[in-house]
């Protein structure tokens, strides 16, 4: 096994308890977390696109209100619930998109046909993700997405034929990846329900 396939696979298992989580502070403790291993292999954190991200999905689900009326904007009144329902789902895409950062920080290669396309399909949403501060003109929004498109085309084909020397694992590198998926689900089973009745200040986070 190479060292890509072993990031690949830890990978896979932290996206598994991202769709299992089903509380907010849980979610906000595993972003977290993602985030600390995606800058650790070399990605790049930056605060600006996160929290505008947060803030958007957040009042847009006020559209919905649900819950407490925390204060009225007019006749419209926004409340509690939508908010950490909109958070909730906020915190999910981000920590989807630092999973997948961490996930291709040493471009895993996937076999055969269905592999290499779910293979480019990473690559791609990692270079658009993190190239798009590298284009100069931003505006008009479809003027820089195509300069971004062609950037990330001409990366792929440079980089075509191009064999990276992939490094072998060692016993180190396997037990970093079973701490992190091992601390990771611990946090899943603190929140779970048998936890909440044994620890009720558990129960009584959002």
């Amino acid at each position: 096994m190479k060292y890509p396939t072993l990031n690949l696979i830890s990978g896979a298992f932290l996206i598994g308890a991202i769709l299992i989580a089903d509380s907010l502070t849980l979610m906000f403790c595993i972003t977290i977390y993602l985030i600390i291993l995606a800058v650790s292999s070399g990605r790049k954190f930056r605060i600006l696109p996160n929290l505008i991200l947060l803030i958007t999905i957040s009042f847009a689900h006020t559209l919905q209100p649900n819950g407490l009326v925390l204060f009225m904007i007019g006749n419209f009144p926004i409340t509690l619930g939508a908010l950490m329902i909109g958070a909730k789902k906020a915190l999910l895409l981000i920590s989807f998109i630092y999973a997948s950062h961490y996930m291709m920080s040493s471009r895993p290669h996937i076999p055969g046909k269905l592999g290499n396309l779910l293979t480019l399909q990473f690559y791609y949403f990692e270079k658009l993700t993190t190239m798009y501060r590298s284009i100069e003109k931003k505006r008009p929004l479809m003027g820089a997405i195509d300069q971004l498109l062609i950037s990330v085309e001409h990366i792929s084909l440079s980089n075509e034929g191009e064999e990276k020397e992939e490094r072998g694992i060692t016993r180190k590198d396997i037990m970093h990846r079973i701490f992190h998926v091992l601390f990771i689900y611990l946090l899943l089973f603190m929140f779970a329900t048998p936890m909440k009745e044994i620890v009720p200040f558990i129960a009584l986070l959002p």
